[in-house]
């Protein structure tokens, strides 16, 4: 039963790993948008 419980951590903790990295990469898109968003007002 014991191993069964830390197999069951690993996976919690590996899924969100994987979702905080989803997250940073969205987070990334969404400024580099609002970076060229940005630019694009400034130059019209």
């Amino acid at each position: 039963m014991g191993r069964s419980v830390f197999y069951l951590q690993d996976m919690v903790t590996s899924i969100t790993q994987a979702q905080i990295l989803i997250a940073l990469v969205v987070a990334a898109h969404a400024g580099v948008l609002a970076v060229r968003l940005c630019f694009s007002l400034y130059k019209a």
